[in-house]
């Protein structure tokens, strides 16, 4: 059961990432997000130092749930394959849909380097998500094509390609095309994998 702090911080941030993706960092006030949660400004200040504070967590919030629905949809796949395939689908489909956020990330100077440092923690974490995929495919015997010092770097630059593809799609307006993502994804994985 939540705490009444992490319910009251759940629900600034909740405010406040509607905040960010309607009008930005620059133009979104911590007046604003006190009134759009009921509370006194002061009891923001209580949780949050700056509206910057606010933005970092609001990303960091983004994240976490993007990485759980991630790792729960994967989670329901045996196959190394099925696993691979179900991460880049997924993972794709999510940021897309988060696509307001991203962008507002990439148009306030004042929050590169905070988008910045988010990118690299979160290329860390997916890299030994996918490194964790691999290797176990590799212990299991589906994936003897590669020897397993190497799967680091293979994992890192899959996610540089995956990347690459997911930020082609934020730049064309959330460009999303389901049906050709799966049908690039099972033609790709298999020749990469197998």
């Amino acid at each position: 059961m939540m705490e009444k702090d992490e319910i009251i911080k759940d629900e600034i941030l909740t405010q406040a990432q509607q905040l960010f993706q309607q009008y930005g960092l620059k133009k979104t006030t911590m007046d604003e997000i006190a009134a759009a949660c009921g509370k006194a400004k002061s009891t923001l200040y209580h949780y949050f130092k700056s509206k910057e504070e606010v933005f970092d967590a609001v990303i960091q919030m983004e994240m976490l749930n993007l990485r759980r629905h991630v790792k729960n949809k994967v989670e329901e796949h045996r196959s190394m394959i099925d696993k691979i395939n179900t991460y880049v689908l997924e993972f794709h489909k999510e940021a897309i849909n988060k696509v307001n956020i991203y962008r507002v990330i990439k148009q306030e100077s004042s929050s590169k380097e905070v988008a910045r440092k988010q990118f690299l923690k979160m290329m860390e974490f997916e890299q030994a998500y996918i490194v964790r995929i691999l290797e176990d495919g590799f212990d299991s015997g589906e994936f003897k094509e590669t020897a397993k010092e190497d799967i680091p770097w293979l994992a890192e630059m899959l996610l540089a390609s995956f990347y690459g593809l997911v930020q082609y799609g934020i730049e064309k307006d959330g460009f999303y095309n389901e049906e050709k993502m799966i049908r690039i994804v099972n033609l790709v994985t298999p020749k990469i994998f197998c």
